[in-house]
């Protein structure tokens, strides 16, 4: 027996192909570019995202003066920097396929920004953030997860929020405690 033909998501051998697994997705990723600052720069960030199909991504340390938002080839780069100076700086480079779905861009400072992305099921609120090293200022790391507490306790709960970015995290051998504890 074949399944009625006036089902279109059925097909002969009765599997349903129009429901299922969401074969979509948006590729997130995050990069410290060291600087969008130097020739060629912004064609090579393009570039790479075009070969590896991300559609948004975290930018640090981009060192572009101010505040806004520019096009470079097929993405929308959304930035924050200091207002003097090639210093700092973060955002977003969002594919412009997803542009319309960008609902905010809130440049907090030179070393946190977030990006509102408002899609069908989920809501996302992305936070990019580009810590102080961890040997660092004490006070200007104090100041830095004061303010991105704040800006985290002060999200909508009915949204996804991701933290991404450079948090400085210092890796590698610890030697302090090596006579207690060996190698």
């Amino acid at each position: 027996m074949r399944p009625s033909r006036n089902q279109p998501r059925t097909q002969i051998n009765g599997i349903k192909t129009g429901h299922g697994i969401r074969k979509t997705g948006i590729k997130i990723a995050t990069w410290n570019t060291l600087s969008l600052y130097r020739t060629g720069a912004c064609q090579n960030l393009t570039d790479v995202l075009d070969t590896y199909g991300i559609q948004i991504i975290a930018l640090q340390e981009i060192r572009w003066p101010g505040k806004g938002q520019l096009k470079v080839g097929k993405y929308i780069v959304y930035f924050s920097g200091m207002e003097e100076g090639h210093v700092f700086g973060c955002g977003f480079a969002v594919h412009e396929s997803l542009e319309p779905y960008v609902k905010e861009f809130n440049p907090i400072s030179e070393r946190i920004t977030l990006l509102r992305v408002d899609t069908k099921p989920l809501n996302i609120i992305l936070v990019c953030v580009h810590a102080p090293t961890e040997t660092g200022e004490e006070n200007m790391k104090d100041v830095f997860y004061e303010d991105l507490s704040q800006i985290y306790d002060k999200l909508p709960g009915n949204v996804i929020k991701l933290v991404i970015g450079d948090l400085n995290a210092k890796c590698g051998k610890e030697t302090h405690f090596m006579p207690m504890i060996g190698k």
